[in-house]
């Protein structure tokens, strides 16, 4: 599963149909603007989900009822609601205006559209991503937990906390977010360390592990990108490794 799959299941698999009846396009063309921008999404989460405080952020955005909304039913993802909370994820995950402008026009040049209808779209699809990637969690019996972790305000500053006592590789990568994640929390909340902070709730520490593994490893893109439009997204997407690395 990853965000594409996502998306091609939205709405009892509608989704990409009544994007297009949204925006005044073709199935084709509202596909190929997702296949645009979507690996630009995929990258930022990927950058949230690698800091304590960014995944804290992504476990908020999957609360939203909004995002959850916008996912299943069309005439929510269509409304001013949806396009705030989606352009509220966008700010999360790509940062200053500069990169959400970038992708916009590299989604522009690669697909024909115009920039204004890009810019309109981007919201949307961002809404439907959190949405979906909630809905997938939840179809996996992760909801609850996911929920629950959503509503601990202080989630970012523990698992920062946990960044001194998780193992060296969980804030260099390790073998992937994966590892990351596993460190971070066995740090926290494994080992009945003294002063280990407790689980909300009194939800198991490799529940929770499992879990969150299972999130992350959905945020893969799943497009297939065009040989002529590489080299203009890898420099964005390079542009978002570099400001992840940077928190």
């Amino acid at each position: 599963m990853n965000l594409n799959d996502i998306l091609q299941a939205a709405q009892g698999g509608q989704g990409i149909t009544n994007i297009a009846q949204q925006f005044g396009l073709s199935p084709e063309q509202a596909q190929a603007a997702i296949n645009a921008v979507l690996p630009g999404l995929s990258q930022g989460l990927q950058n949230q989900a690698a800091t304590p405080g960014g995944l804290g952020n992504i476990l908020g955005h999957l609360a939203d009822p909004t995002h959850q909304q916008t996912y299943t039913n069309a005439a929510a993802a269509a409304s001013p609601a949806a396009a705030q909370a989606g352009g509220n994820v966008l700010g999360q995950i790509l940062g200053n205006g500069g990169i959400v402008q970038q992708l916009t026009q590299h989604a522009a040049q690669s697909t024909g559209l115009p920039p204004a209808i890009i810019q309109q779209m981007m919201p949307v699809i961002a809404s439907m991503v959190m949405g979906g990637l909630f809905h997938s969690a939840s179809n996996q019996g992760l909801g609850g937990m996911l929920g629950q972790l959503a509503g601990q305000g202080n989630l970012g500053a523990a698992l920062g906390q946990a960044m001194g006592q998780a193992p060296a590789q969980a804030s260099t990568g390790g073998s992937g977010l994966g590892g990351m994640l596993g460190g971070l929390l066995g740090g926290l909340f494994g080992g009945g360390q003294a002063g280990a902070t407790k689980l909300p709730g009194g939800l198991d520490p490799a529940t929770v592990q499992a879990g969150l593994s299972t999130l992350t490893n959905m945020l893969g893109h799943g497009v297939q990108v065009p040989a002529g439009q590489q080299a203009g997204l890898q420099d964005i997407l390079g542009q978002l490794m570099a400001a992840g690395a940077k928190r």
